[in-house]
């Protein structure tokens, strides 16, 4: 048994109703350590290249980490080809998502390090695993119900303290960008991985696990567990405002310093308006307390309940990204109206940043007269249009009328449309743009993180290159990204020697070169599906030819991207990332990350430079 693993994968093939267990590879566990990295291998070894979204065939997997369980190991990662993502041809790319809550945990609990799941269920099924078994069950009685009802039903089916990650209608619906949920309004949200579930007739993977989590040094764990939080919380301000107000604080400060989403993102910046739907706003009106995830000591989820109106009763924990594209970007100004339809979209099981993208592309749509009320179902969906918007929404997830235009994405929506809406429809291969250190910069940042991401339009990929290497290495460990800016490379090999007894990485250059390896075999992967980078490495036209008029950029050389400039990023990450000029990595470049492997097959469809 490998310390800090649980040595052991759940294989499930829900077309021949099997489950079976598999050995955990140790060797890729060494060279990969664990979610994002393993996941990646598996995607290489096990996943044809044809194979699009939703074909049966398509594997949906949810991994844990060497220290999940432990410390403040808290993400559980979910990969699969996305059903949203694709290149200029159609083909589907890499899906990713993540989310932290105590699943993950509890599957490590359970004597699991992930799931594996492909195939399709002639009927509705849950997938139960207990302690080191698991069964494909009946989930007709499940079918159609919402993320809350769901979890509700299985922990009164099951236990109380069951773990469950479920889809809502929309994934049931394929809604393109469904997400997956747990407790509520923890959500694995990009890419469509609801959609996939759906696709497969898998409502949920409900867990409990009360088994223990081999390691080589427990003193030293517990010794470094009190190290861990003395350095989360060392930052006494940081600390103070997660637990306050939660990520929400960045709505203000990226409209201040005008990076922020407004109108489709056609500006950046919206005075003191930003604050109608900001942190001060659910904290003097909806705050009731903050919540954390597994072994976190600093809870940053503000859970909350409106508390008059019409939609008075509705509990929320709003984030950033939820409130960024459904308030500014979508110019609302009544704050209830943006925590309902945050919980709304949670409910049904909904990632808030594509459907806030989808509606606010529609509204310019709208606005210009490329869509008409008549196209729209005789809806008016003006900007800031609430009641509009849910009842959009709704349409989306019926995938009723317009609303199945919209369940595809603005990618799909706006090659339908056509009428030059194209030009204004921010997604890149697929993916509607989400926001953080991203954001709304048209600058290199834009290029260098959704741009050059596995999975298009995410911005958890990471805009520099040093963020890049921190989220591949912490989505691997299954740390929170927060958490890992806060402590250092020696202290995390410590424990990952203390766990596994391995020594991964000592330094910061061991670090990188590691996270180098995930990033590389993700590109390559991607290239081997079909993605061009000449043809699929795009922006939208808007950052380009469309200057900001409003806030502290407007009338500067930052008010529009350069098209020269963003050549020559472009061709700076190739380099850095030790790829060709067409962005295709080099033979070089792949034997010295030890990824010799990928150059037959990766040969067949590109032609590699020796470097």
């Amino acid at each position: 048994m490998i310390g800090g693993y649980a040595g052991k994968i759940l294989d499930v093939n829900l077309s021949e109703g099997t489950v079976d267990k598999t050995p955990l590879n140790p060797e890729d566990a060494k060279k990969f350590l664990g979610a994002r990295g393993i996941m990646t291998k598996l995607l290489w070894d096990r996943l044809q290249p044809e194979t699009q979204g939703f074909s049966p065939e398509n594997l949906i997997m949810f991994f844990t980490g060497p220290l999940t369980g432990l410390l403040s190991g808290n993400r559980t990662i979910v990969r699969f080809k996305s059903p949203l993502s694709a290149t200029s041809t159609g083909l589907n790319l890499m899906g990713h998502t993540s989310t932290g809550g105590n699943w993950g945990p509890e599957l490590k609990n359970a004597g699991f390090d992930g799931v594996i799941v492909t195939g399709k269920a002639d009927e509705p099924v849950y997938l139960y695993v207990n302690n080191g078994e698991a069964e494909i069950r009946s989930a007709k009685h499940l079918w159609g119900c919402s993320i809350f009802e769901t979890e509700v039903r299985l922990k009164e089916e099951i236990d109380p303290f069951v773990r469950v990650l479920q889809i809502g209608p929309a994934g049931e619906n394929q809604v393109r960008y469904a997400c997956i949920n747990q407790e509520y309004f923890y959500s694995a949200s990009r890419c469509g991985g609801g959609a996939v579930m759906g696709s497969k007739k898998l409502k949920a993977i409900a867990v409990r696990g009360t088994l223990d989590i081999p390691v080589v040094d427990i003193d030293e764990l517990l010794l470094l567990e009190e190290t861990f939080h003395k350095l989360l919380r060392s930052n006494e301000a940081y600390v103070y405002g997660r637990n306050r107000w939660g990520s929400t604080t960045a709505n203000i400060s990226s409209s201040d310093s005008s990076t922020g989403p407004l109108k489709n993102w056609r500006e950046t910046y919206w005075s003191d308006d930003i604050e109608t739907g900001g942190p001060l706003q659910w904290e003097s009106r909806c705050r009731v307390k903050n919540r954390g995830c597994f072994g976190c000591p600093t809870p940053c989820n503000q859970l909350g309940i409106i508390r008059e109106g019409p939609w008075a009763g509705t509990f929320d924990i709003p984030d950033y990204d939820s409130t960024d594209l459904l308030h500014p970007n979508c110019m609302i100004t009544d704050p209830n109206g943006v925590y309902a339809l945050s919980s709304f979209l949670d409910s049904v099981g909904l990632d808030s940043v594509s459907t806030g993208n989808t509606l606010s592309w529609a509204m310019e749509c709208y606005e210009k007269g490329i869509l008409t009320k008549d196209d729209l179902d005789g809806i008016e969906l003006t900007w800031g249009n609430v009641p509009a918007m849910f009842e959009m929404v709704r349409k989306i997830v019926r995938r009723d009328g317009v609303g199945d235009l919209l369940a595809d994405g603005i990618n799909i929506a706006s090659k339908q449309v056509g009428k030059g809406s194209d030009a204004f429809a921010m997604h890149c291969k697929g993916v509607e743009w989400g926001v953080g250190g991203a954001g709304n910069n048209r600058d290199q940042r834009e290029t260098f993180c959704y741009v050059m991401s596995d999975r298009g339009g995410v911005h958890l990929y990471g805009p520099t290159i040093e963020g890049q290497d921190n989220f591949a290495v912490a989505d691997s460990l299954t740390i929170c990204i927060r958490n890992v800016r806060a402590l250092p490379v020696e202290t995390i090999g410590r424990a990952l020697k203390a766990a596994t007894g391995w020594t991964p990485f000592t330094s910061q250059e061991e670090w990188d070169h590691f996270a180098h390896r995930i990033i590389i075999l993700e590109r390559a992967w991607n290239i081997r599906q079909g993605l061009v980078p000449d043809r699929d490495d795009l922006l939208p036209e808007r950052v380009f030819t469309e200057p900001l008029t409003l806030g502290p950029k407007a009338g500067t050389a930052a008010a529009v991207y350069d098209r020269k400039q963003f050549e020559e990023d472009k061709q700076t990450w190739y380099r850095l990332r030790g790829c060709d000029t067409h962005g295709i990595p080099t033979k070089k470049t792949l034997r010295t990350l030890d990824l010799a492997f990928t150059i037959p097959s990766l040969g067949k469809v590109v032609t590699l430079e020796e470097g």
